[in-house]
Order: structure tokens, then sequence, then C-alpha cells
């Protein structure tokens, strides 16, 4: 078995140098037909769907496996969620808490831990980013149109810095199936919604595995354990 401070220190050394020598990942999406302004119902459903998605106040375990140019690394995220706090993740490792950082309501990120394994760049950019757009979706999505295979895409307007959300679900809007962020047309983050499960006291399935490739990464989440009493 590799030595945990071994694998620790090659992730550090991996991150750091994913920025500018790891290879891109490279993404081809279905062209998203105009909308014809029909199926009204799909999308109230979707946006229902999404304003559902997640209880208000919960905390979660995550298993996450992290690929950063062929390299595999584990580790377990703890994340709690409320609607004053926004989400609040810490990523821990055998070698014990590896980055903590709070998402706010408003979006804004606030690094609560930073160790030489997660450098500040790649906690606020990456880590922050899968809190945001993973646990924390947004309201006030339009409509957008739909793909070639009939489902349903809804969008968020342009951020501060161009980026484009694009939420794609089923058919009828009863599900969400994928998330793109795309900057001048050209996605470069993309995350699959591998699985919807139902757990104790939540009325409705919620995802919980989740495939997410994105600029210099891979990320492979599952919950494990979930609770709406509060932090696990």
């Amino acid at each position: 078995m590799r030595n945990p401070l071994v694998q620790s220190c090659l992730l550090a050394a991996l991150l750091v140098g994913a920025g500018g020598c790891a290879t891109r990942n490279h993404f081809v999406e279905q062209a998203v037909l105009p909308d014809d302004g029909r199926r009204g119902d799909a999308v109230a459903r979707a946006r229902q769907t999404l304003a559902e998605m997640f209880p208000a106040r919960y905390g979660a375990t995550q298993r996450a496996v992290i690929t950063v140019a062929g390299k595999q690394f584990a580790c377990d995220a703890l994340l709690s969620v409320s609607p004053a706090d926004g989400g609040h993740l810490a990523l821990v490792s055998s070698l014990g808490t590896v980055t903590d950082l709070r998402v706010r309501a408003d979006g804004a990120t606030e690094l609560l831990k930073i160790t030489p394994l997660f450098r500040a760049d790649w906690s606020r950019n990456y880590v922050a980013r899968d809190v945001r757009e993973l646990f924390l979706p947004p309201a006030g999505l339009e409509r957008a149109g739909w793909r070639a295979d009939g489902r349903l895409v809804l969008q968020f307007p342009p951020d501060a810095a161009g980026a484009v959300a694009e939420y794609v679900f089923s058919p009828d809007g009863s599900r969400w199936e994928q998330l793109s962020l795309l900057r001048r047309g050209k996605t470069f983050y993309r995350a699959i919604i591998r699985r919807c499960s139902k757990w104790p006291a939540l009325a409705a399935a919620i995802p919980d595995e989740f495939e997410v490739t994105a600029e210099a990464y891979r990320l492979d989440l599952r919950v494990t354990s979930l609770t709406t009493e509060g932090p696990p």
C-alpha cells in the first residue's frame, strides 16, 4: 500500500503543476436547439425540481476521488449547508484536514484553512466551485432550449468572469441530469449526475453521485451519509 505521506506529497506536487502543464480535458456537447416557447409545463417542473433538490439545512459526508495528470487520490469531504452560512466544506485525508472553506450565500468564498496539499488558488477556483455548482444551485434560471435528444436546457446568466451555466434536465423536467459551464461558447466544466437516492427524512430523491470533468482534473464524488439535523 502506498505510504499516505508519499501519496499526499504527490498530490501536492500535481496540484501545483496542474495549472500550467497538466493535460487539458476536451468536451463534446450536443448543440442547444433554440427555445420554441412551448412545453412550459416542463420548464416550470425543472425549476421546481432544482429549487427542491436539497433541503435548506443539511450535513453530508462524501467520498471524493480526484484524478490529476492520470493519478488518483482519495479523500473524505464533510459538507454542511444552511441558509445563513451557505456551504462549508472540509476535505480530510489520512494526514488530517487539507483544506477548509466556506461558500457564502452570496457566492463569496472564504478560505478557513490553507495547507501545502491544496494551495489557495486551487481551493478558491476549483474546490469552492464544485461546492457552489453542485450543492448550491441558483434561482432564476432562464429558458435556453432543447438538446437534440429532447432534454430541456435552462441557463443562468453569465457571471463576472463571463461563464454561463447550462442545466440539463430530462425532457419532462423531473430530473436534473447534467451541468455545463461555458465561456465564449466552449465548455470548460461538466458535471453528470450519475445517481439520485432517497435518504431518511427526505421526501424526494437527491443527487448523491457526481462525475465532474474540469479543466485539469476529474472528480468522482459520492455521498456516503446525510442528515438534516446539522453538520456530520
